[in-house]
């Protein structure tokens, strides 16, 4: 009985050896612990931005620039001469409307409010909007990556959602193992996700398949030539050029939009 007892009991720890081994492969790499690169931008050249918009999302198409803006009795959608800073087109929300983050897919321009759970869609050609799509929680950021929609909304994860504006998958953001709060405006590019941080110099370059920090963008050589306004006048607003490979950023009711490369 004793040899039957000891064989069991030497097959039990073989198995639950074998499954924990099992175990370990199915779990997600665990972090590396290394530290993300720091660097500087390298501005390229400085362009008028209009001082009373409240930059909420913000994007490059066709050689124009798309910008949301926000606030009560405020809020906007309007496309922007990149070279002179020139509102082209404004498109006003209603007042009970606080425009967020923008983003485009299936040529449809798609901005987000804050509070309000409501998505308008418009035509890229002449701001007309042709559709309201309900969703649930609040709006901050909002870009794509394929043909999915990442959607900030203040915490730590990105929300992603169809075309049809459904809940698909969240990702988690991290930066050293930890987690990346008040994640705000975003933008993709080149394989990234480019994030700022609600009152933060820094913006933040994302892995979209592990959620992980890669890279961290210190932009307070920027604000400090800016000189915001106020406390709330905070950098938001990411654009990435395709051809010329540089970004636009800017901040909210920023007399200045700057053309740089990371």
């Amino acid at each position: 009985m004793k040899k039957i007892t000891l064989l069991k009991t030497a097959f039990l720890l073989f198995l639950c050896m074998c499954t924990s081994l099992f175990c370990k492969k199915e779990q997600a790499e665990p972090d590396t612990g290394k530290v993300p690169q720091t660097i500087t931008p390298r501005i390229i050249k400085v362009l008028p931005h209009d001082s009373n918009s409240f930059t909420q999302g913000l994007f490059l198409h066709n050689g124009k620039l798309y910008e949301s803006t926000g606030l009560y009795n405020e809020s906007t959608m309007r496309i922007t001469d990149t070279s002179s800073g020139t509102v082209i087109l404004s498109h006003p929300l209603p007042p009970v409307l606080f425009g967020e983050g923008c983003a485009l897919l299936d040529n449809r321009i798609f901005q987000i409010t804050w509070q309000e759970q409501q998505c308008l869609v418009y035509s890229p050609e002449n701001l007309l909007c042709i559709d309201t799509i309900s969703y649930s929680g609040e709006g901050w950021g909002l870009t794509t990556y394929r043909s999915v929609f990442f959607m900030s909304n203040g915490t730590d994860t990105l929300y992603q959602r169809n075309a049809s504006f459904h809940l698909i998958g969240k990702l988690p953001v991290t930066l050293n193992g930890k987690p990346l709060t008040s994640l705000n405006e975003l933008e993709f590019a080149e394989g990234k996700i480019y994030a700022n941080v609600w009152f933060s110099d820094y913006i933040f370059e994302i892995d979209p398949a592990s959620g992980k920090v890669t890279r961290i963008i210190d932009c307070s050589s920027i604000v400090a030539e800016e000189k915001p306004s106020s406390d709330q006048a905070v950098l938001n607003g990411i654009a990435y050029d395709e051809n010329s490979k540089t970004f636009f950023i800017t901040g909210k009711k920023w007399k200045k939009m700057f053309v740089v490369k990371f």
